[in-house]
């Protein structure tokens, strides 16, 4: 970002905070000449700006090793980002457990819990194991800004509308259940898997994806020009009235088909399945497509809710919105 002058100062103000946090947050640490290059903003206004946000927690000096040679001269001034001033929290609540991981503001997981469950189990426990797992997860870890939550079914506005696979989880509205702390973003739990091997999984750089969840039912995310694609009604890829049956290969190439992906992940699943699918992708697919197994295990989902959370941290820290 450009250094700019003239116009609103406040506004101006913030769009230098905002150059000086980005880079910050993008590197280790940076001398303050490197900071300067790197947000194009003057030394004088760099160094008001860093002493602003070392005040808010955000950044702070770093000291001279105590065995780092002594330089000539007044040693650099050298900066970091704190990415421990505060932290997201994502929460799976699944049919076979509820998972929660605490992450610092760079997404360095810090903190877990875990309980298992099972698709019969009701509502209310449902909710009161994810609970626990969350005040666990979260425990001795300050400033939690966000909390992301993948669940099984359908999600609006944070609110389950459908839901086909646990007993009485139709009608949850999980920021009322789980708000008051922090903000609240609810999501599909595939979605949220999807999103998870975007971000550190198989899927990683990738843009055109195909997630397929396979277990007792299945279920399937799609990655579009390297967003999730949820659907009109946030129903996209809902399959799971499909067992583990003869047309799921079928289905999965058709998927393939419609929407011409990079890569296909399988999540949940095995190698005897993967390679099935392997091998009916190669006899209809047009194009070759690559087939992997995904590496995140039972954490894909609640990561996937650390990215939601995480996600929308990074808007509000490089935000003007609050500039009047």
């Amino acid at each position: 970002m450009a250094r700019l002058s003239g116009g609103d100062p406040s506004l101006l103000r913030r769009l230098n905070a905002i150059a000086v946090l980005r880079a910050l947050y993008a590197a280790e640490e940076l001398t303050l000449a490197e900071l300067v290059k790197a947000s194009e903003v003057s030394r004088p206004t760099v160094e008001e700006i860093a002493a602003d946000l070392g005040e808010e927690g955000l950044v702070e000096e770093v000291p001279l090793s105590p065995g780092a040679p002594r330089p000539r001269g007044r040693p650099a001034k050298r900066y970091r980002f704190r990415q421990e001033s505060g932290h997201v929290a994502g929460l799976e609540i699944g049919p076979h457990q509820a998972l929660c991981l605490v992450a610092d503001l760079r997404g360095d997981v810090v903190g877990r819990a875990r309980a298992a469950l099972t698709p019969e189990t009701a509502a209310a426990d449902r909710l009161g194991a994810a609970h626990r797992v969350l005040g666990t997860a979260v425990e001795g870890h300050a400033n939690v800004r966000m909390l992301g939550i993948g669940t099984a079914g359908v999600v609006s506005g944070g609110k389950v509308v459908h839901n086909y696979r646990l007993p009485g989880w139709t009608g949850v509205d999980l920021p009322a259940e789980f708000g008051g702390g922090c903000p609240v973003l609810a999501g599909n739990d595939t979605d949220l898997a999807t999103l998870a091997e975007h971000w550190c999984g198989a899927a990683h750089g990738l843009d055109d994806v195909v997630y397929v969840r396979a277990g007792a039912t299945v279920s399937l995310g799609l990655l579009l020009g390297g967003k999730p694609h949820a659907g009109h009604h946030g129903a996209a890829g809902e399959i799971g009235a499909l067992r583990q049956a003869d047309g799921f290969a079928e289905l999965v190439a058709a998927t393939v088909l419609a929407v011409d992906p990079e890569l296909v992940v399988i999540g949940g699943s095995d190698e005897e399945l993967t390679a099935r699918l392997r091998a009916e992708l190669a006899r209809l697919a047009l194009f070759p497509v690559r087939v992997e197994t995904s590496a995140l295990g039972e954490d894909a989902v609640a990561l996937g809710a650390v990215r939601l959370a995480l996600s929308r941290v990074e808007r509000e820290l490089f935000s003007v919105a609050d500039v009047a």
